[in-house]
């Protein structure tokens, strides 16, 4: 294929989005009016259908750090930059989407706002959020960076923050190196414990959440702990 501008002008994405809207575009149209350009021999059009079919959809595509972006053909700087903040965009109108009128956080929320950082990384990390009497976030931190392996929940270390913080309630969430979101037996072992220890502090935990390449694990729905105060 040519330039763009040797299709007919209702093929172009530009001019097909201005006369029928945006809604009638193909991905991949969409995709090439971000890029704007092409490179010698490829137009955008292709370079977006390259993309598109290398990673199989929209989806598998925005999480594709800037540095993978860099290594497809026509996918320089400016050009890895602009598809990842597209992609940050979108992704932050879904986390606040998903929030209430009055700023409550729920499960969606969190899954949505932490899945992409912590399903692909070669670490175990916890995280805290802490919450105030309304349910908002008033603090969040990344509480222990593990070995590969394993990470040791301690109520002792999250005890601090929540005091510190003066948090009423908080979630837990974690991620496993190989992707998976089953909870290991210690981590059901140490969730039953800091669920106690929490009763005792009258500070609620409201879900330990395990995030996983492809899915996610929840305490509470699976009833492996028992969570009523």
């Amino acid at each position: 294929m040519g330039n763009i501008s040797d299709l007919p002008v209702l093929d172009r994405p530009r001019e097909k989005g201005r006369r029928y809207g945006l809604e009638s575009l193909s991905d991949i149209e969409l995709l090439a009016i971000i890029l704007a350009s092409g490179f010698r021999g490829s137009n955008a059009i292709e370079i977006s259908t390259s993309l598109y079919n290398k990673y199989s959809g929209l989806n598998n595509l925005s999480e594709v750090s800037i540095a993978e972006l860099k290594k497809n053909k026509g996918i320089k700087n400016a050009k890895s930059i602009i598809l990842a903040s597209v992609f940050e965009i979108h992704r932050r109108l879904v986390i606040k989407g998903n929030e209430m009128d009055d700023g409550q956080v729920n499960e969606e929320y969190l899954l949505n706002k932490y899945r992409n950082v912590l399903s692909r990384c070669n670490q175990e990390n916890l995280i805290l959020v802490l919450l105030n009497s309304k349910q908002q976030i008033i603090y969040e931190t990344v509480l222990y960076r593990g070995s590969e392996n394993m990470i040791s929940l301690s109520f002792k270390d999250i005890y601090r923050v929540l005091l510190t913080n003066n948090a009423k309630s908080y979630y837990i969430i974690h991620n496993h190196v190989d992707g998976d979101s089953v909870p290991s037996e210690q981590d059901i072992i140490a969730t039953n414990e800091i669920v106690l220890q929490s009763k005792r502090v009258n500070i609620k935990l409201v879900d330990h959440l395990i995030i996983g390449v492809s899915d996610y694990y929840s305490f509470r729905k699976m009833k492996k702990t028992n969570f009523s105060y």
